[in-house]
C-alpha cells in the first residue's frame, strides 16, 4: 500500500470516528427544528400525512410556519423505520452525508487539480474543518444540498460518453432544489454556467438539459408561492423590520424632501446591505477567527476554518482570479463560489455560516490552490505536515466542542425531554 492510500485511510478512519462518536448525545439534545423534522418524518411514515394533515408534501412542509424543503425529510424516513424515532435516526443521515461529502470533494479535487497530494490536502481540510464538521452532527438541510450540488458538478465534469452519467449529473442538480431553499436559486445558475463554459457534445447537453428541466420545472412553479416565500419574509433584506427602519430614517432626515427619498428607499437600502454582505463573506474575521455567533450553528468565538489556512485562502483566491480565463476549471470555481454566496447575501442577521455551507467546496479549493502556489511541486513533507497540524487544531476544536455541549445546551433545548421523563415517573404517584 503506497503512502497516499495510507494517508487517505488515516483521514477517513479518524473522520468516521469523530463524526459518529456519541452522535445521539453530542449535541446534548434534539433542538426544536430537529424535533419538528423527526416528528413530521415519523408522521408521514405512519399515516402518510405530516403533522398538519398534508399528504406527502412535495416542495415544502409547514413545520413551524417556516416551510422547509422536503427532500431531507424523506431521506430520514428509512432511518426512522429501521432505528425508531430517536436522536440517532435523525442525525445519522447528516453524519453519513458529511462523510460522503469529504470523499466526494477528494474526487472532485483530483479531477480539477490532477494531483493526489493536493487532493489529499483538500480531503484533510474538508474532513476536519468546523464548517463541515459541525453541521454533520445535526439535522441541517444544507448538508444534503451541499452534497447534491457538488455531485452534480463532479459528474458533469467527468469525461465520459455514458449518457447515464450526464443524466445523474442533471438529476443531482435538480434534486438539490428540493433539499434547501438556497439551491433553488443556486442550482439553475450552476447548471447554466456548466452548459456555457464547457462546450460539451450536443447530445450530452440535450440529455442534461432535458433531465434537469424535467426535475427543476415543478420547483420553479412553486418558487414564488406563499409557502416558499414564508421564511424569506423575515430573513430577507427587505422585511418588515427593514421597512420600519427606512421609514424611521426618512422621519429623522433633515435635508430637502426630494433628497430624502433619493437616499432613504428600498433600492438604496437593499444595495447597501447586499454589498456589505458580500464584503463580510470575504472577510477573514468570521471565517478564520470568530465563526458564527448563533449558538445553534457553531461553537461561539471559534473559527469556521482553522486560522493557519488564512493566508493560503487569499493567495489561492488571487491565483484563481489571475488564471480564471486560462483554465475552465478555475473559472467554474470562481464563478461557482460567487453564485453560492448570492442567496445568503440576500438575507439579514448574524454571519450565515449554515447558508454558506454550500460555498465550502470552493473555499477549500482556494486554500489548496494557495498551497499549490507555495510549492508547485507539492514536496513530500507538505502533506504530512498539514495533516498533523490540522489534526492538532481539530483536537483542540473537539475539546471546545464538548465544552460547548455543556455550556450552550439550552440552545439545543436541553432539559425539556428530561422534565417530561421525570413528569411521567411522578405522574402515577398523584391522585387523578
Amino acid at each position: 500500500m503506497n503512502k497516499n492510500k495510507i494517508y487517505f485511510l488515516i483521514i477517513f478512519v479518524v473522520s468516521i470516528f469523530f463524526r459518529f462518536y456519541n452522535l445521539d448525545k453530542l449535541p446534548s439534545s434534539l433542538n426544536w427544528d430537529e424535533i419538528s423534522h423527526g416528528y413530521n418524518a415519523y408522521s408521514l411514515l405512519k399515516t402518510g400525512h405530516d403533522q398538519w394533515g398534508q399528504s406527502w408534501p412535495v416542495f415544502n412542509f409547514r413545520a413551524y410556519g417556516d416551510y422547509p424543503t422536503t427532500l431531507n425529510l424523506y431521506l430520514t424516513i428509512p432511518f426512522i423505520y429501521f432505528l425508531g424515532l430517536n436522536a440517532l435516526s435523525l442525525r445519522l443521515p447528516a453524519a453519513i452525508l458529511s462523510l460522503l461529502f469529504t470523499v466526494l470533494i477528494y474526487l472532485f479535487a483530483r479531477l480539477i487539480l490532477k494531483n493526489r497530494n493536493l487532493s489529499l490536502i483538500t480531503f484533510t481540510i474538508a474532513s476536519f474543518s468546523p464548517w463541515t464538521f459541525f453541521p454533520g452532527r445535526g439535522v441541517f438541510q444544507s448538508n444534503l444540498a451541499q452534497f447534491l450540488l457538488l455531485l452534480g458538478i463532479y459528474l458533469f465534469l467527468i469525461k465520459s460518453n455514458k449518457k447515464i452519467i450526464w443524466i445523474f449529473s442533471a438529476m443531482s442538480l435538480g434534486l438539490s432544489m428540493y433539499s434547501y431553499h438556497n439551491t433553488r436559486l443556486i442550482a439553475p445558475l450552476i447548471a447554466t454556467l456548466l452548459i456555457f463554459i464547457y462546450r460539451s457534445p450536443k447530445i450530452k447537453l440535450l440529455f442534461f438539459i432535458l433531465t434537469f428541466t424535467t426535475i427543476a420545472l415543478p420547483s420553479y412553479f412553486n418558487l414564488f408561492s406563499s409557502s416558499s416565500l414564508a421564511r424569506n419574509r423575515w430573513v430577507g433584506i427587505i422585511n418588515p423590520n427593514s421597512i420600519n427602519l427606512i421609514n424611521e430614517q426618512r422621519r429623522l432626515f433633515t435635508s430637502p424632501q426630494f433628497l430624502n427619498r433619493v437616499v432613504n428607499n428600498k433600492v438604496v437600502y437593499f444595495t447597501k446591505e447586499l454589498t456589505t454582505n458580500f464584503i463580510l463573506f470575504l472577510s477573514p474575521l468570521p471565517i478564520f477567527f470568530t465563526g458564527s455567533q448563533n449558538y445553534q450553528f457553531g461553537v461561539p468565538q471559534f473559527p469556521l476554518i482553522f486560522v493557519y489556512f488564512l493566508p493560503f485562502f487569499y493567495i489561492g483566491l488571487f491565483y484563481c482570479f489571475k488564471n480564471m480565463f486560462r483554465d475552465k476549471n478555475i473559472l467554474i470555481i470562481i464563478l461557482g463560489f460567487f453564485i453560492t454566496l448570492i442567496p445568503a447575501a440576500l438575507t439579514v442577521g448574524d454571519y450565515p455560516s449554515i447558508r454558506l455551507t454550500i460555498a465550502t467546496p470552493f473555499i477549500y479549493l482556494f486554500i489548496v490552490y494557495g498551497f499549490k502556489m507555495l510549492s508547485q511541486k507539492t514536496k513530500g513533507y507538505l502533506l504530512p505536515l498539514i495533516l498533523i497540524t490540522t489534526l492538532l487544531f481539530f483536537l483542540n476544536y473537539w475539546q471546545k466542542y464538548n465544552q460547548y455541549n455543556q455550556d450552550f445546551s439550552p440552545s439545543w433545548q436541553y432539559g425539556y425531554e428530561q422534565v417530561i421523563t421525570q413528569v411521567k415517573i411522578l405522574y402515577p404517584k398523584y391522585n387523578q
